[in-house]
């Protein structure tokens, strides 16, 4: 807790029956917003009380092994107060706690302004966290886009489809907390003043632009996959053409051998000095006539 006399920060984390019974008995919290505060909740959220708003966010972070993690954390927003409820550590809401707590100009700037600035300040560090992750996902699909025509087809669609993930992960984070921003910016002045307009306008603002890079995002590597398996299609489809050749060119030739093997009585050139030779340049007369065949009709 960082506390003076203009403004109280309460930060908990995984939030015990005694952290419940203080927030209700210093700040007189409803009962519903209590009971929310011990559950992890899987949607954001806005509410307006009496004498706080209440916000419920998630901000998705990307670990080193690509997983994308999904961090929730809770907003109850005073007059002159701020808490926030989280069960991991969510570093742009340490970095602001840190700085906060740190004597000097910053935490007077952060005083002076009141609480909605202060929660200005968090959630723009959250979105501006999720500009950077959504930049790594802009990077990958770039080096995509350069491997796309090296004939790496193969290799591309396992990519594709762990990039695409981590693009809908990011999606399912960001598009519900459209209607929180939203709220946020139309309900902020009239809760905290008019000065804070410009702050919740600035948030939304941010919002959307994130909202429309992953949107633009989604798109590309919707694209990019589509690209791809018409690549990996026609790759297959020349394959086949190959393959399809070759068995109608050896059907005749296995035809003629097969004619040439029957045990009958009589069969030409079967008494004649040169029968193998004469047979293997029918054979080769037949191949040469199938493939000029094939190549007039343009299938070679």
């Amino acid at each position: 807790m960082i506390e003076n006399e203009n403004l109280i920060w309460v930060d908990v984390i995984n939030p015990t029956g005694d952290d419940i019974k203080y927030l209700k008995k210093k700040f007189g919290l409803h009962s519903l917003t209590l009971k929310t505060l011990v559950q992890t909740m899987h949607h954001p959220d806005f509410d307006i009380f009496k004498n706080y708003i209440f916000l419920i966010l998630h901000h998705p972070y990307s670990q080193d092994n690509g997983e994308i993690l999904i961090q929730g954390c809770d907003f109850i927003v005073g007059k002159n107060y701020l808490i926030t409820n989280h069960y991991k550590e969510i570093v742009p809401l340490s970095f602001v706690f840190d700085d906060f707590s740190a004597s000097g100009k910053n935490k007077n700037g952060y005083t002076e302004r009141g609480s909605g600035y202060l929660l200005f300040l968090i959630l723009s560090n959250f979105l501006k966290s999720g500009f950077e992750e959504i930049d790594k996902i802009e990077n990958e699909i770039e080096l995509l886009e350069k491997e796309m025509f090296l004939e790496k087809e193969k290799q591309l669609v396992r990519k594709i489809s762990f990039l695409k993930a981590k693009i809908i992960d990011f999606w399912r984070v960001i598009d519900p907390q459209r209607e929180v921003f939203f709220s946020l910016k139309n309900v902020g002045p009239k809760f905290f003043g008019q000065e804070c307009a410009h702050y919740f306008s600035v948030l939304f603002r941010m919002y959307r632009k994130t909202e429309n890079i992953l949107r633009n995002s989604k798109e590309i590597i919707n694209s990019l996959e589509e690209t791809n398996h018409i690549l990996v299609n026609l790759k297959m489809n020349e394959v086949i053409k190959i393959l399809t050749v070759f068995s109608v060119v050896m059907l005749p030739l296995t035809l003629l051998a097969s004619i040439w093997g029957m045990n009958t009585n009589f069969l030409p050139f079967a008494d004649k000095a040169l029968d193998f030779w004469l047979i293997m340049g029918l054979m080769f007369i037949t191949l040469f006539i199938m493939l000029g065949y094939f190549r007039f009709k343009k299938w070679l």
